[in-house]
């Protein structure tokens, strides 16, 4: 993990109840790279918990406006490739558990088409800003409308080691999606300001196959596991299974392990 800490200088108040929450020192700017502040701009003076650095413009995560708002609005809705990958149940939407959560991008467009989502984060700064959305989203929902107003409701959070929960606590969960952040290759174009953020924060994840075992013991309709478009998939190797369906996109893939028809085949 970077250097990171809350700042005192701005919000001393807000500064030190989140030093308290997530463990954190409270020093100036000039002394690390990243660090958490409130942030607000002319457009919206509502102050947001960000993830600032010295490189770029602050990372924060918003669900009610922006990137999110706009992709829940002209991502394609119930046909686009992430939504075909969580399939459907004969009598209802099956619920997910998002396991590697970020920024919460795919479990808010989730949210948004009807399905009821928890978002698994492991890293209490990332999880302190879907907190903050979250909290500002549900302080604002008497004002909107009611299709945002239900996908707010269908978002909750925990911040925990998500293969650690899952086998501990072994929740009733229908489908358990990953999309595991792998390290950047160099040839790659420059990532977007939110995956630098990230990347440069908690790093690649390194592993994935322990996550994909504890997912295959725990969902009950199926595992989804989202893999840039020619990479491999996710194999566990211990008895190598592989995925028994694929849903491709330009430039991602959904690879989708059946848990019916592992079963049956005897390799669960």
């Amino acid at each position: 993990m970077t250097n990171l800490a809350c700042i005192a200088n701005t919000y001393p108040d807000k500064a030190s109840a989140l030093s308290r929450q997530l463990g954190l020192s409270i020093c100036k700017t000039s002394e690390i790279e990243q660090w958490l502040d409130w942030v607000s701009d002319k457009k919206d003076s509502e102050l947001k918990l960000a993830l600032c650095s010295k490189t770029q413009g602050p990372v924060f995560v918003d669900f009610l406006a922006g990137k999110k708002a706009h992709r829940r609005q002209f991502g394609g809705g119930k046909g686009q490739p992430l939504v075909r990958a969580m399939g459907q149940l004969e009598n209802a939407l099956p619920t997910i558990i998002d396991a590697t959560a970020g920024m919460g991008g795919d479990s808010y467009v989730l949210a948004s088409l009807g399905f009821k989502v928890t978002m698994i984060e492991r890293s209490p700064i990332v999880a302190s800003l879907l907190e903050d959305a979250l909290n500002r989203a549900q302080a604002h929902k008497s004002e909107l409308p009611q299709e945002l107003k239900e996908s707010i409701e269908k978002l909750s959070l925990i911040n925990a080691d998500s293969a650690r929960y899952l086998l501990d606590f072994q929740p009733e969960i229908d489908v358990i999606y990953m999309d595991p952040m792998y390290p950047e290759k160099k040839k790659k174009a420059a990532a977007k300001k939110e995956m630098q953020a990230l990347q440069h924060l908690v790093g690649p994840d390194l592993d994935s196959e322990k996550l994909l075992e504890a997912a295959l013991k725990t969902a009950r309709y199926r595992v989804v596991v989202k893999r840039p478009k020619g990479a491999d998939p996710v194999v566990c190797r211990h008895n190598n299974i592989q995925p028994t369906a694929q849903i491709s996109s330009p430039n991602t893939r959904y690879d989708i392990y059946v848990i019916k028809a592992l079963t049956a085949s005897g390799q669960l």
